[in-house]
């Protein structure tokens, strides 16, 4: 299983990798900490990718909230320090909030989910 310091370097990565480094470093390296404590939490609860892309795409401080005391049974220092970082991320002040998770989207592709399997052929 990855450790938490690993998981963070690789999302920081991504966000690199997808343009979301135009934005602060602040705001980088927070999303970076969403994103590898969220991975944290799927792994231990047995969770998918789809399972963090769909937190990350919901946007709720609320439901991160929820994640952290799940998160620190998780066990283990990087499960804690995880916990911890993901805590600061939903007490943040709303604006700060969004703007970590629009750094943090850019790391996932929009959701086709709810999009025909078919284009309109008419258009």
């Amino acid at each position: 299983m990855a450790t938490f310091d690993e998981l963070r370097q690789q999302a920081e990565q991504e966000i690199r990798g997808q343009g979301g480094a135009s934005s602060s470093g602040d705001f980088v390296g927070q999303a970076a900490d969403l994103i590898a404590a969220l991975r944290l939490w799927a792994t231990a609860q047995h969770r998918t990718e789809d399972d963090v892309r769909e937190e990350v795409e919901l946007a709720d401080d609320t439901a991160l909230k929820n994640i952290v005391p799940e998160l620190q049974e998780g066990g283990g220092d990087h499960a804690l320090e995880a916990s911890r970082r993901l805590e600061a991320i939903a007490y943040a002040p709303s604006e700060r909030l969004s703007e970590i998770f629009g750094v943090a989207q850019t790391v996932f592709p929009p959701s086709t989910a709810n999009e025909p399997l078919w284009p309109d052929e008419d258009q």
